[in-house]
């Protein structure tokens, strides 16, 4: 009875909006017209480039030509190709697990997809270059906010219906969201493809991506009532990596005048394009790629690799290989996209000097590790007495050198197990640290940079996972999942949270009690049971991690 009823509920809840067509807008490719619900406009699956498919595969992103006649955007555009049993579908299982919810509410959260596209075949396609705009229905010279989604760079979509929201559009905000090339679709290098680029690089294609959505943007938002020199950008987990290292892009400069980065920096995880002597290269990685599809490298490699079909890069069938060939691609270092090194651009004064708000989560790796190390996993992979230098190991690759000590005070600390700590370290390490670091650097350059710590945990006694990884979306976004234990309060912080943001989008300043972030007064604005400023509480973690970094 209960599934029934909520079937029932949620059906009448879908149903209940009604929408109308909106008015055309003249792009400057063609006319479109989208839908309108409740004063505000809803324009679907616009193409921002060419598809990159057959010898447009690994290829930066051609401008899209333009269309006679009206195009209708009331419908999303295929997400970029992803596995589908793996990354998003069980990053959501751990988070609805974590919450503590029954079977039959995870299964309607799943049906009913809030959080990851439905996960059918066709809703996939080397065809994805799409973007989507909300705003409001009498827009002018709006701010406008430009979302990245995360997804490790291999999973997601700028459709999934968490960030489909009309809250930005109620603060006269229009939100624009993007899909990208994913996995080896969109990082994949290799030393035929820098021989066929006139830049002499490759990888970095959904980077290139992004920023061609961002030059649609600045050519076209005007016309939907946004204000082309007033572009936010702003993006989660991979997301927010992907607006960190933007910052440091040549190609990027202009596109944009406002940034956030929501537990993601680029500090960690990238590659350079050849060298390697911190960690393997991108182009070697690459090379190991397409030997796996026994393509040697020679004058026929790229027309061998492009007869390849899509499916079959997106995920190999042993997981070792997967993980590494697949799950490490990301941007890399070119001498072109990404100049530098990315703790290099932070502490040299090489990212754009515009407003930055970067920040992460209190227990980020509580849905992390489990989906990367599953606790028997753990076990066998780590000794009991050394775990933590092993770790490390993993953990700081391209880096090099011994465990702070105050990191091993930090997990004595704790109560529980190893397995426990690991989660916690996890997080505090890959997004604590790099977050630190990056507000420590920019500040000390004089750029304006803002520090955030989330610490809400789901207000439920059966939850067992804390403010973790991606949990601050519902509030960003005002996009709760239905079911999950939510009380007032939680509601008011939503508002609270999609201010400051908004207010940064609309002036550079998130909110006048929140001061700038500097060495010598580091302060964070802190979202938990209450809102406040004041230093973090683990903050010599934080310090010790960022003198870390500064190392190297």
């Amino acid at each position: 009875m209960k599934v029934l009823l909520a079937f029932a509920l949620m059906i009448t809840f879908l149903s209940c909006s009604s929408s109308k067509s909106s008015e055309v807008i003249e792009t400057s490719l063609g006319k479109i017209q989208g839908f309108q619900t409740d004063q505000v406009n809803f324009f679907l699956g616009i193409p921002y480039a060419e598809a990159p498919i057959g010898d447009l595969r690994w290829q930066p992103p051609k401008p899209v030509e333009a269309w006679d006649g009206l195009k209708s955007a009331e419908k999303l555009g295929p997400s970029c190709m992803q596995p589908t049993n793996i990354g998003n579908s069980a990053f959501l299982d751990l988070l609805l697990d974590g919450y503590g919810l029954a079977w039959y509410e995870k299964l309607l959260i799943k049906f009913f997809a809030f959080f990851a596209p439905t996960l059918t075949t066709s809703d996939f396609s080397e065809d994805c270059l799409f973007l989507n705009i909300i705003s409001p229905k009498e827009a002018k010279n709006l701010p406008v906010m430009f979302w990245i989604h995360g997804g490790a760079g291999r999973f997601g979509s700028g459709g999934d219906s968490i960030y489909l929201t009309s809250k930005f559009a109620e603060k006269d905000v229009i939100l624009v969201t993007i899909n990208y090339r994913l996995g080896s679709l969109g990082w994949f290098a290799h030393p035929a493809l820098s021989a066929e680029s006139v830049n002499g690089v490759s990888g970095n294609y959904a980077s290139l991506d992004q920023i061609e959505a961002l030059k649609w943007v600045k050519k076209n938002i005007s016309n939907f009532g946004g204000d082309p020199n007033n572009v936010t950008i702003f993006g989660e987990s991979a997301g927010g990596q992907a607006v960190g290292t933007l910052l440091s892009s040549p190609l990027s400069k202009g596109l944009f005048h406002k940034a956030i980065s929501q537990s993601g920096s680029g500090i960690l995880g990238t590659r350079s394009l050849r060298d390697n002597s911190r960690n393997r290269s991108a182009e070697n990685i690459g090379l190991e790629l397409a030997e796996y599809f026994r393509v040697g490298n020679d004058e026929k490699t790229l027309a061998k690799l492009r007869n390849i079909p899509a499916r079959d890069f997106i995920q190999i069938s042993n997981p070792e290989k997967d993980a590494e060939l697949i799950s490490n691609v990301t941007q890399n270092v070119d001498g072109y996209v990404f100049p530098f090194r990315f703790h290099d651009a932070y502490r040299n004064g090489f990212s754009h000097n515009v407003p930055y708000i970067t920040g992460f989560n209190a227990n980020e790796g509580t849905t992390l590790v489990p989906l990367i190390f599953p606790e028997p996993i753990f076990k066998e992979s780590f000794s009991k007495e050394n775990w933590l230098k092993e770790f490390w190991e993993i953990l700081l690759d391209g880096f090099s050198g011994e465990v702070p000590e105050i990191l091993a005070s930090y997990i004595e600390s704790m109560d529980g197990t190893s397995y426990n700590a690991a989660t916690q370290v996890w997080g505090d390490i890959w997004f604590g640290g790099p977050a630190y670091y990056s507000a420590q650097k920019r500040s000390d350059d004089g750029l304006t940079t803002y520090l955030y710590f989330f610490e809400r945990s789901v207000p439920s006694e059966k939850q067992t996972i804390g403010a973790t990884h991606a949990l601050e979306l519902a509030y960003i976004f005002g996009s709760f999942f239905p079911f999950v234990a939510r009380d007032d309060w939680d509601d008011k912080l939503s508002e609270i949270m999609l201010n400051d943001w908004t207010d940064f989008a609309k002036t550079g300043v998130p909110h006048k009690s929140w001061p700038k972030f500097s060495s010598s007064n580091p302060i964070a604005r802190i979202y938990g049971d209450t809102v406040y400023e004041d230093k973090l509480r683990e903050r010599e973690v934080f310090e010790a991690l960022a003198d870390y970094f500064d190392k190297f």
